[in-house]
């Protein structure tokens, strides 16, 4: 089990010119996911729960050069398009848990993405390097969701 000294605690937040269910759509859908998350080699739905409510997913993310990919196996449950938790099944992270919110902005024309999570990774690496690392990714994944987000849609 993780302890408190390798634990991160990350909250962040971003708007973005989209509406919620465009939001959704993209952070929801794994064929796209590679897009804004960093070294994202795969995404996997592993299971899924009646009518959507809730799926498991495997990501494998090559995170370090001099590390093996990182395997995370979790549950996600939907409150679409509002909430969105999610839990560790199993993997490389020794504990990885929090939520996403989606809360409408300027009318509904665009979101406030809220993201807080407790993390911590059974890597071989420094601890002041993997929350740094953490961190990084996560302004980063925020960033490239805008993107995505506010794009023109392709066709």
């Amino acid at each position: 089990t993780a302890t408190a000294a390798d634990t991160v605690a990350i909250n962040a937040s971003i708007d973005i010119a989209a509406p919620r269910v465009r939001v959704w759509a993209v952070m929801t859908d794994c064929e796209r996911a590679a897009r804004f998350i960093p070294g994202l080699q795969s995404c996997k739905v592993l299971e899924r729960g009646p009518g959507g409510r809730w799926d498991i997913r495997e990501h494998r993310i090559s995170w370090m050069w001099f590390l093996p990919d990182v395997r995370n196996v979790f549950r996600s449950d939907y409150d679409a398009p509002e909430r969105l938790r999610f839990h560790r099944v199993a993997g490389t992270l020794k504990r990885s848990e929090g939520e996403w919110r989606l809360t409408a902005i300027d009318g509904g024309r665009a979101t406030r993405v809220s993201y807080h999570a407790t993390l911590s990774a059974d890597i071989p690496a420094p601890q002041f390097m993997v929350e740094a690392a953490l961190r990084r990714d996560v302004a980063t994944v925020l960033e490239d969701l805008r993107h995505e987000c506010t794009s023109p849609v392709p066709r």
